[in-house]
């Protein structure tokens, strides 16, 4: 057991994550700072570094000192690609050039060489197809246990966000001889499982020393792909309310009711009802804006969508902002719309952005999806419609406009809401007694 566990003690934590800083994630990045600004050391493990090209948040940018890469080659990150046949090529997409796999191998050789002088039989398991199927073949799993052997074992726990990368890092507990944990959020245990099966976490599950849910529908599916209910902790994740001034909504007569959707641009958002929402809307009430906050695959098709409706005066795309610009669209912003659906059985695991607009004393309307009933009060802050149902939401959207002296009721019961339920403060604090109840139990 490690001699640093006394409860009274600071951390020495080490976070992986996929790719950072990622704009999706900010969640990650506000656990992390919380948890620093708390007296405790965090060091950043990541295989990539964040999409250029996109606003920094400060807060992410500050901590991009504590972060160590992988170091990976573009055909073994992102992209995983195997190794075989050994005299063939690797042709990365996007790439100008192939390589050959012995060049390959080649390269990761004293990688490999630093791996099995400090672990042969965990070095030998890496390369195991059967422990580590894909990231065997690639090799990728060579580079991580290679830039982890550089750092030492001086950890006192190792915590994981996402599924597939905790299942990329989970060697880790055995090389660092610390408790792992790994916290899911969403695609992690509803895409992953559908493409690559119920099983796919069945030796994660079996090593991990705790996995949390953000969310009492993120549990049940745990628990449903096999993740035993001693192991599984219900775990939100969080935000500072004292970040998100709350400002009473009120209807000046004449302007416009200014509806605002923060959202990455991928289908299972749904805007594209939001969208088709607002067209509704205008039938029987016209004085109305949307503000769409987000990038993403999906932007293009939405952007067709505005103008073929004829919406472009009324609907505007403002893409990714950093925190101080959203911040000023939330301020004059009436109504928060978030209308995600589910998409091949995949659903989102909490929807932090409805507690970020519930903070901020929006009155919400928003889908019957995933865990969003958990993460509002129904008919007290937020209006729930069913999903793929523009008609429905356009209805919610108009009793709201009709009803102006019910917003204030609605954006102080969300705020009191947020402050009680998923004030990060709290949540970490609840984090940090988990972490220390793992390293008293730690068995190697």
């Amino acid at each position: 057991m490690n001699a640093r566990s006394s409860h009274s003690d600071t951390l020495k934590i080490a976070f992986f994550v996929g790719v950072f800083p990622a704009v999706s994630e900010t969640f990650i990045v506000r656990q992390i700072s919380a948890l620093k600004a708390s007296g405790h050391q965090v060091d950043i493990f990541a295989d990539t570094l964040g999409t250029t090209g996109v606003p920094l948040d400060p807060e992410a940018g500050a901590l991009l000192k504590d972060v160590t890469y992988m170091g990976m080659p573009l055909e073994v990150a992102p992209f995983e690609i195997p190794v075989s046949p050994i005299f063939g090529r690797t042709w990365p997409p996007g790439s100008p050039t192939s390589v050959w796999n012995v060049a390959r191998i080649a390269r990761a050789l004293p990688k490999f060489a630093r791996c099995f002088g400090a672990s042969p039989r965990l070095a030998l398991r890496v390369l195991s197809k059967d422990e580590y199927g894909y990231r065997a073949q690639s090799l990728s799993q060579v580079y991580r246990m290679a830039r982890l052997v550089e750092k030492g074992r001086n950890y006192d726990v190792a915590h994981a966000h996402f599924g597939p990368v905790a299942e990329s890092f989970r060697f880790a507990r055995a090389l660092w001889h610390v408790p792992f944990i790994v916290s899911f959020h969403g695609y992690d245990f509803t895409t992953v499982p559908r493409k690559e099966g119920s099983n796919v976490y069945r030796k994660l599950f079996a090593t991990a020393d705790a996995v949390t849910g953000s969310s009492a529908f993120a549990l049940q599916r745990l628990s449903d792909l096999g993740c035993s209910q001693e192991k599984i902790r219900r775990l939100p994740m969080g935000l500072d309310p004292a970040r998100f001034s709350f400002r009473k909504r009120t209807l000046v007569a004449g302007e416009p009711v200014r509806i605002l959707v923060v959202a990455r641009l991928t289908p299972i958002k749904g805007v594209n009802f939001a969208i088709t929402a607002i067209s509704e809307l205008r039938k029987r009430y016209a004085n109305v804006q949307l503000n769409i906050v987000g990038d993403g695959p999906s932007r293009a098709g939405l952007e067709r969508q505005v103008r073929e409706s004829g919406l472009e005066k009324v609907i505007s795309f403002h893409g990714a902002l950093v925190a101080n610009d959203l911040q000023r669209l939330i301020d004059h912003a009436h109504i928060f719309l978030h209308t995600c659906v589910t998409v091949d059985g995949d659903q989102e695991g909490q929807g932090l952005v409805l507690q970020e607009a519930q903070a901020a004393g929006l009155p919400v309307v928003a889908t019957r999806h995933g865990a969003f009933p958990e993460g509002v009060i129904e008919g007290k802050s937020a209006l729930l419609v069913p999903e793929r149902d523009p008609r429905a939401a356009a209805d919610a959207l108009l009793q709201l406009i009709e009803n102006p002296q019910i917003w204030p009721e609605m954006g102080h019961a969300g705020r009191a809401f947020v402050e009680a339920n998923y004030d990060i403060r709290n949540l970490n604090d609840q984090l940090v007694k988990l972490y220390h109840e793992l390293i008293v139990g730690f068995r190697p």
